[in-house]
């Protein structure tokens, strides 16, 4: 099929919305598939609605597709134009009924920064391709979150380098920021030949919380690094209120646990394997809403991640705090599984 989508209503989040226009235009009509076209319209539309991707919604809920052609008020065309009318109010209830929670506070705004490791080099990313780049600037306008791409002109140039943002300077990243007037940074260091990229999310007072994604096919390293930036991206725009939790504390018998090498006093290093990185960041929000710990670092791979958290909780009371996530299952200490 070959087609080009045009979105004739850009807030799809209001209340008052009750259709949503999609204009598709048909340039090889004897390709063209009508039926997967309104399929991908309504996929589009509950991505739109929620922030989440098809694929993964499809996995919590798979009958949440089916019959959805009664969630099409219309369709025909306008020339060249297949022009499909999806009504909102009802996808709306069929991702509620499936437990899917809607998007519908504002949307923030994400400055991109990213380098790219060539060989021994590694360069700042401009306005040439880059297949992570590309990606994230498709789920922009996929799931209605603007993202904006630096000028990379001279003043650019001389404000950041690759060294920078490699090396964590947060002030040089905030300082060559500030000309665009954005409070979400999004810095990439994309390291294609060793099949991983790394991160930072940089909240507008200067804070950032960094992870790691690794994995063989780039497409799948973007697709994870898209569910991290818009679990974010949600995080931020509706705030929760912060959650106490109870933490009991136990005596632990030392003879029963072989502390991790890499913990030091004060410090744990938490693993958790997980296949729904939606659930992994809702983890990782439970745990900055306890006021007993803080995390001082993320490192996201494909189906692991790891956590250091500062805290001066013992090693049994920091299990009881990770185990109080719902669903959660204890491996061994400082070990748990979301699968």
């Amino acid at each position: 099929m070959t087609a080009r989508f045009f979105f004739a209503i850009t807030c799809l989040l209001s209340s008052t919305v009750k259709a949503l226009e999609y204009r598709i235009e048909v340039e090889e009509p004897q390709l063209f598939n009508v039926e997967e076209a309104i399929a991908n319209t309504i996929h589009g539309a509950a991505e739109r609605l929620t922030g989440i991707p098809e694929a993964r919604m499809v996995s919590v809920a798979p009958d949440l597709f089916s019959l959805s052609e009664a969630l099409v008020n219309s369709y025909g065309y306008d020339g060249d134009t297949l022009v499909v009318d999806i009504d909102v109010d009802g996808l709306k209830s069929r991702l509620e009924t499936a437990g899917i929670a809607l998007w519908e506070s504002e949307r923030p705004e994400f400055l991109i920064w990213a380098t790219e490791e060539r060989g021994l080099e590694r360069l700042m990313v401009g306005q040439e391709s880059n297949l992570i780049i590309d990606r994230l600037m498709a789920a922009s306008e996929r799931f209605d979150v603007p993202m904006q791409r630096p000028l990379m002109d001279l003043e650019d140039t001389l404000s950041l380098s690759p060294a920078e943002i490699w090396g964590e300077f947060a002030g040089a990243v905030t300082n060559a920021s500030a000309r665009y007037g954005i409070a979400n940074i999004l810095v990439i260091g994309d390291r294609p030949e060793r099949q991983m990229l790394k991160y930072w999310l940089f909240e507008p007072n200067g804070e950032y919380r960094a992870g790691e994604i690794t994995g063989v096919d780039p497409d799948a390293r973007a697709f994870s690094l898209i569910e991290v930036v818009m679990q974010y991206a949600r995080s931020i725009s509706e705030p929760m209120e912060p959650v106490q939790v109870a933490v009991v504390e136990k005596r632990e018998s030392l003879t029963s646990f072989k502390l991790l090498e890499d913990n030091v006093a004060g410090q744990w290093t938490v693993r958790v394997e997980y296949n729904d990185v939606i659930r992994l960041m809702n983890l990782i929000d439970h745990l900055e809403a306890s006021e007993a710990v803080t995390i001082a670092a993320t490192e996201i791979r494909t189906t692991e991640a790891s956590m250091v958290l500062n805290t001066g909780l013992s090693l049994g009371a920091t299990d009881d705090l990770v185990s109080s996530f719902e669903s959660i299952q204890f491996i061994s200490p400082l070990v748990y599984s979301l699968k």
